[in-house]
């Protein structure tokens, strides 16, 4: 009996991630590998990295190691963002073979094989992205989902912000956009297969087109207004638009696209001027509410989701006060809440008035707590009205099974039905919240 060869996959951080692993599992799919879950025993495990935060740096060396343990004869491969910025750590991480960077992540099949077959033994193979990568390289034919109903297409890479607390400009290198009509091909290819929404993402999904000075009409709305265009029964969602790049004016463009969900995710960061301008994002507050404002005023429950740091050097308990004010004035649907961590080669990781971890952790939990009422009361107003749902999961809530999934605006809708449901379209009256979204009940 021939041993068909497995591997595994740990991904973290970003959808850009999700869609790179995918992208690698239909690569090896393709030489003839099963690909297995990341708890399952495999030959081969790859994890694809994030090193937005510490954490994220710990749980890749954490999975490293756990894997090792569950079968002792595989052989690792620890790619992305990490080694990207930090290839001196990665590589005193004896559990890893091969290091690689964003740079030539196609390569993990080649060096797989490799490994297995005795022709190399450890790999490090890290290329300054800056100026690696100055074209979109594009990988066509393997497709990418986020679940079995939503897929992602990958549209931009790179970023030239430099937010002085972010390191994803040193990971991923200069914005490259991907050719229109390589978009165009993935997208139908995805509805042919049955996927009911499409989800537009990138490392700064809103740079698309900028990269040669690019404007208006080279946006991220051009590449909506043109998967908008096919044919077949399906929406659109935008992983996410950065304020630094958008304003008011601009979104507002959007609301002409009927496929378009009503849900954006817009990183505010911070409620605080001060603390936005120490960041170098080139907004305010009351820029930012502007952008919100526009979106409620053309859908009231239009849903918005945002991340916000605590404790960046020389928070004060004011500027954290003014992010709690912004949670409330937002009415944000969701947020994701971290505590600043130091990165390298980034401005604020030299800045005075670095925070005690203790108040950052506090402030932290502060904001989730907020986060989290302001959530509820949100989804509470939700109540009587009609929801489109595309239906994804069954899942148990209070003791009952229940079909879940997400409503134009994200927020999750749990319903009860017989039969399979994945995958469609069913129209839903908001009943009032239940677990992180709200129950729904199908019209009479």
């Amino acid at each position: 009996m021939i041993h068909m060869k497995k591997v595994a996959f740990y991904t973290l951080g970003c959808r850009v991630n999700q869609y790179e692993s995918q992208l690698l599992a239909g690569m090896f799919r393709q030489r003839g590998w099963q690909v297995v879950s990341e708890e399952e025993q495999a030959d081969i495990y790859i994890i694809n990295s994030c090193s937005v935060t510490r954490l994220a740096d710990r749980k890749s060396r954490q999975y490293l190691r756990r894997m090792k343990r569950l079968s002792p004869s595989s052989r690792a491969i620890i790619m992305g963002c990490y080694p990207q910025t930090n290839p001196e750590e990665v590589a005193e991480i004896e559990e890893a073979d091969v290091i690689l960077g964003t740079v030539d992540k196609e390569r993990a099949v080649e060096l797989a094989e490799e490994l297995l077959d005795g022709r190399t033994e450890r790999v490090m193979a890290v290329e300054d992205s800056r100026v690696r990568e100055t074209v979109y390289r594009d990988h066509e034919g393997c497709g990418a989902s986020e679940s079995r109903t939503r897929a992602l297409i990958k549209v931009e890479e790179g970023c030239d912000r430099f937010c002085s607390y972010c390191v994803i400009p040193f990971a991923r290198g200069p914005v490259r956009s991907r050719p229109m009509d390589s978009i165009l091909r993935e997208a139908e290819d995805l509805i042919g297969r049955g996927y009911r929404e499409l989800v537009i993402t990138g490392i700064n999904t809103a740079l698309y087109g900028t990269e040669n000075g690019g404007g208006e009409p080279s946006g991220i709305h051009s590449v909506i207004e043109a998967v908008s265009a096919l044919k077949g029964d399906f929406r659109i969602r935008i992983g996410s638009l950065e304020p630094t790049v958008v304003n008011a004016s601009y979104v507002e463009k959007l609301f002409k696209y009927d496929r378009l969900c009503h849900h954006l995710h817009l990183s505010v960061q911070s409620g605080s001027d001060r603390v936005i301008k120490a960041m170098n994002r080139h907004y305010t507050a009351a820029e930012y509410m502007k952008i919100v404002e526009a979106l409620r005023e053309f859908d009231p429950d239009y849903g918005i989701t945002t991340d916000i740091i605590t404790g960046f050097p020389g928070e004060t308990e004011e500027d954290f006060r003014q992010s709690l004010e912004l949670v409330k004035k937002a009415r944000f649907l969701k947020v994701h809440g971290f505590p600043y961590s130091v990165r390298l080669y980034t401005k604020a990781a030299r800045m005075p008035g670095q925070i005690t971890p203790p108040v950052k952790k506090e402030r932290n939990r502060i904001l989730l707590e907020e986060a989290e009422m302001v959530s509820l009361s949100f989804r509470e107003c939700l109540k009587g009205k009609k929801l489109r749902v595309l239906a994804e999961e069954q899942e148990e809530v209070d003791g009952r099974l229940l079909w879940k999934g997400h409503a134009s605006n994200y927020t999750p809708v749990y319903f009860a039905s017989e039969g399979d449901m994945t995958n469609r379209f069913v129209d839903l009256i908001a009943e009032g919240p239940v677990s992180d979204g709200v129950f729904g009940r199908k019209e009479i």
